[in-house]
C-alpha cells in the first residue's frame, strides 16, 4: 500500500542533526544532493526532506540572485520571442512576478503553517531538539526491480558518508533497544531469584524445607512456558512479568503448606484451605480474564499467571509437604 501510495517508509530514514536551523536545512540539502544518484540508479524510489518545501536562507538568496532584473528579463524576452507569435507584451504579467519574486521576503517556517497541509506536514519533521536541531528524511524503497520494497542501507551510507547525516532502521533500533531489555530484565530477576533463595534459606534453617518450597514453583513455571511453547507462543518480557508473578503469588502457597504441615503433622488446617482456595480462585478470574484480551500486553500477563496460579497451589498441595512420616 506504501508502495502504491508512493509514501516513505517510515521505517528507514536519514537523520540530519545541526546546532541551528538554518544549518539543518543546508546540511538536509547537501545530502539530497548524495541521494539523488540513488534514484537515478533504482537503489531509491524517493525520499522527503523539509528542504524541499522550505529552503535554506542561503539556497533562497541563491536562487534570488539569479534572476535577472527588470529591463534585463525584458530584454531578453523580447529576444527569445521575435518572430514567435507571442508578444513579449502579453508576458508582462511574468516580469511582474519575477520582479515581485526579487523583492519578496525570504520564505521562513512560520509561512508555512495551516497554508499547505501536506508540506507542512511534512515541513513538520524538522524540528529542534535539546542542543539543537534534527531533520528526518525518510526513504522510499523501490517498488520493482531485484531490490524491489528493499532499502540497500550500505549504499545509502555510502553515498551520505562524510556529512552530517546517520541512517537509522527504526526497526533494528528497536529491536536492540527491547534486547537490551530483555537481557537486563533477565539478570535482574536472577538476582531477584538468588535473594529469595537466601532469605528463604535464612528464615527456614532448613536446605530441605527450601527444596520443598521452591520447587513446587519450579514446576509450576515450567509446566506454563512448555505450554505456551506447545501453543506456538513466542515468549517475550512481558511473559517474563508474568512469571514473576507467578512465583510471588505461588510462594504465599508452599509457604502456607510447608507450615501447616509443620506445626501438628496433620497438614494444613480447613481455614487455611479454604482461604488458599478463595485466593487461588480469585487471582485465576482476575489473570485469566485478561489471557482473552486482544491487547497484546494484557493477554500475555493473562496466559502466564492465570494457569500458573493454579498450578503453583495444585504443586504446593503435592510438594510443598514433607514425605510421610519424616514430619518434623
Amino acid at each position: 500500500m506504501r508502495a502504491d501510495l508512493g509514501a516513505p517508509d517510515t521505517r528507514t530514514m536519514v537523520v540530519v542533526m545541526a546546532a541551528t536551523e538554518e544549518a539543518a536545512l543546508q546540511s538536509a540539502e547537501q545530502v539530497s544532493a548524495r541521494l539523488q544518484p540513488l534514484i537515478e540508479r533504482g537503489v531509491l524510489a524517493g525520499f522527503e526532506t523539509p528542504s524541499r518545501y522550505l529552503p535554506s536562507e542561503a539556497t533562497q538568496l541563491a536562487r534570488r540572485a539569479s534572476l535577472p532584473a527588470l529591463p534585463d528579463l525584458a530584454l531578453r524576452l523580447a529576444r527569445a520571442t521575435a518572430g514567435l507569435p507571442l508578444h513579449a507584451d502579453k508576458l508582462a504579467p511574468f516580469l511582474a512576478d519575477v520582479e515581485a519574486a526579487r523583492s519578496r521576503p525570504l520564505l521562513t517556517r512560520a509561512d508555512l503553517a495551516g497554508q499547505f497541509v501536506r508540506a507542512g506536514a511534512r515541513f513538520d519533521a524538522g524540528a529542534k531538539r535539546a542542543g539543537g536541531w534534527s531533520v528526518l528524511m525518510p526513504l522510499q524503497a523501490p517498488d520493482s526491480g531485484p531490490a524491489a520494497f528493499v532499502i540497500d542501507a550500505q549504499a545509502v551510507r555510502n553515498a551520505i558518508a562524510g556529512t552530517d547525516a546517520t541512517l537509522v532502521d527504526i526497526k533494528v533500533e528497536s529491536d536492540k533497544l527491547y534486547g537490551g531489555y530483555l537481557r537486563e530484565a533477565i539478570w535482574q530477576s536472577a538476582a531477584g531469584l538468588l535473594a529469595i533463595l537466601a532469605l528463604l534459606g535464612f528464615a527456614l534453617r532448613s536446605a530441605a524445607r527450601v527444596l520443598r518450597v521452591t520447587l513446587p514453583l519450579v514446576a509450576a513455571v515450567l509446566v506454563v512456558v512448555a505450554g505456551l511453547a506447545v501453543a506456538g507462543v513466542k515468549l517475550n518480557i512481558m511473559h517474563l512479568v508474568g512469571i514473576l508473578l507467578i512465583v510471588a503469588v505461588g510462594s504465599n502457597y508452599a509457604l502456607f503448606f510447608d507450615r501447616g504441615n509443620r506445626e501438628d503433622g496433620l497438614g494444613p488446617p480447613p481455614r487455611m484451605l479454604a482461604s488458599l482456595l478463595l485466593a487461588n480462585f480469585s487471582t485465576m478470574i482476575g489473570f485469566g480474564l485478561l489471557g482473552f484480551s486482544s491487547v497484546p500486553v494484557l493477554n500475555a500477563i493473562g496466559t502466564t499467571v492465570g494457569p500458573g496460579a493454579v498450578l503453583a497451589l495444585i504443586f504446593s498441595a503435592l510438594l510443598a509437604a514433607p514425605p510421610s512420616g519424616k514430619r518434623r
